[in-house]
């Protein structure tokens, strides 16, 4: 194939892509021809489309439509998809975003799922990364009763775990201010899952008694897991016509497991698209994530939605989210 057939297939391909992104329906020679306004003939439009259909870029439903790009001609758009400035509105709307909100991770990645949805109309997932490597910005003993306390761990990402501590005596508030003391001196500064508990101190017993509760709790709170965070499945009943879909793709945003297996990539902006997600082919799905640094660790950001999305404009709200996620020092 010659370098002016290559770069003429290249144009037809993509015009096909676009088109069919923009309109939802199969696409036409004619369609092909003012979309790209080439110099050829509807015949030669025709004979390159009936190559791709060969090649298994495309389909045509019957006879007498145009075609439908297939899931290697949505692979072979986004490889060769330049990159692209984020629209100023965009832009503008996500720093105004971040710079207007103070949250702490949880509820703000919540917010940032949201937000996604709000820009792209696709349900948007965030993830977060687990406790475990963050450093404890502070950590306070917050009494419930006389046999119970509340150890509050705070991250500088802002992230706020807690967990119950149940004593077998009671426990008078000053003897539960000095533990916080200790556990204090101790832990801030510290990473999470690196606490330096090791030794037994040399407290009174009832203050050894919280030290030793609070400890058992602050190795569960670095045992738990990556925040998954969902937000727009209100969306999907618009974005999917096929019902059979819609019930498949909440299955997945229903199973933790899964989505993780989904979003955990390599650093950077990935899309990932119908068997490349270990879906059955049949099933529209698509991907876009990309990362953002929260600490010692990487979160991740992406939108759902079918194989026909907008990747130009959905690729770079993602990356437009992502880097203000790490630029807001979250973690």
């Amino acid at each position: 194939m010659t370098e002016d057939r290559e770069d003429r297939r290249d144009s037809i391909l993509r015009a096909l892509v676009e088109e069919h992104i923009r309109t939802g329906e199969p696409v036409s020679s004619r369609g092909i021809l003012e979309a790209t306004g080439l110099h050829v003939s509807g015949a030669t439009i025709r004979n390159e489309l009936a190559s791709l259909d060969r090649d298994g870029y495309a389909v045509q439903p019957h006879t007498s439509a145009g075609r439908v790009p297939t899931a290697k001609a949505y692979r072979y758009y986004v490889d060769h998809l330049s990159p692209s400035r984020p629209k100023t509105m965009v832009q503008n709307r996500v720093s105004q975003f971040y710079s207007s909100v103070h949250l702490e991770l949880g509820k703000l990645l919540k917010a940032t799922t949201e937000l996604l949805t709000d820009i792209t109309q696709y349900p948007a997932v965030a993830i977060g990364p687990g406790p475990s490597g963050e450093v404890v910005k502070a950590l306070h003993l917050v009494q419930m009763g006389a046999l119970t306390a509340l150890v509050v761990v705070v991250a500088e990402s802002g992230r706020v775990s807690q967990e119950l501590l149940r004593f077998e005596r009671p426990i008078t508030p000053t003897e539960l201010d000095r533990a916080e003391q200790f556990l204090a001196n101790v832990v801030v500064g510290a990473e999470i899952g690196r606490w330096p508990l090791e030794r037994t101190p040399e407290l009174p017993a009832t203050e050894l008694a919280v030290v030793e509760a609070a400890r058992e709790a602050l190795a569960r709170t670095a045992r738990q897991s990556a925040e998954i965070y969902v937000g727009g499945t209100r969306q999907m009943a618009t974005v999917w016509d096929n019902l059979a879909t819609v019930h498949r793709v909440l299955e997945v945003l229903e199973r933790e497991a899964k989505l993780l297996e989904i979003m955990a990539q390599a650093h950077g902006t990935t899309i990932q698209m119908g068997d490349e997600l270990g879906m059955p082919a049949d099933v529209d799905l698509a991907v876009v994530s990309s990362s953002f640094d929260s600490g010692p660790a990487e979160g991740r950001v992406g939108v759902i939605g079918p194989m026909r999305m907008d990747y130009r404009s959905v690729i770079s709200a993602v990356e437009t989210v992502s880097r203000e996620l790490g630029d807001r020092n979250i973690g």
